[in-house]
């Protein structure tokens, strides 16, 4: 799905490149239940449920005006395998097992989603965390090691658009998003 297709505001959304490799992450084809903690825009749990229709998407988002915005995504798009919950996490996600797990978000509640992802994640599951702030990024590399999950790595994804300027065009950087992934 291209940036265009989504309804947007001034809630940060997770741009199609870093979707495409997050998604492709979270190995969704012969999965049943996907998590996206920290929704924003809805643009991971939207297309996820869009391009797998067996995917039953549980998203949470705390931002009023995340929430709002995820909603119009979801009503757009007709899905009907969404279900998007107000609330912070870990405390509000619905107490499941989940096949894979997104975090876009963590509201300074790192911790206790990894513990929560520790716990709720399906053996073989995958988890995947985007992250714009390297500090973040390492303690959430850390933390997840500790939790025991195997297969942790960590990519820096650095994406420039073509773009045009005046009489000729130039390669405008999105910002760098560091991509964590790992399996239980």
């Amino acid at each position: 799905m291209r940036d265009e297709e989504f309804l947007r505001s001034k809630v940060p959304m997770t741009k199609a490149e870093v979707r495409a490799i997050s998604i492709t992450a979270l190995q969704l084809s012969d999965k049943h239940t996907l998590l996206d903690v920290g929704a924003g825009t809805g643009s991971i749990s939207v297309q996820a449920a869009h391009d797998f229709p067996q995917l039953q998407v549980t998203a949470i988002e705390q931002k009023p005006a995340a929430i709002a915005i995820m909603q119009q995504n979801i009503e757009k798009f007709q899905l009907t395998n969404v279900e998007l919950i107000n609330g912070a996490a870990p405390t509000a996600i619905p107490q499941q097992t989940y096949d894979a797990i997104f975090v876009g978000g963590s509201g300074q509640q790192l911790a206790g989603i990894v513990d929560f992802a520790a716990a709720q994640l399906t053996t073989g599951g995958q988890l995947v965390l985007n992250f714009i702030l390297f500090e973040n990024a390492l303690a959430a590399y850390q933390l997840v090691e500790q939790a025991g999950f195997k297969q942790v790595e960590m990519i820096r994804a650095e994406i420039s658009k073509w773009h045009a300027l005046g009489p000729g065009h130039y390669f405008k950087p999105q910002n760098p998003t560091m991509i964590l992934t790992a399996t239980k």
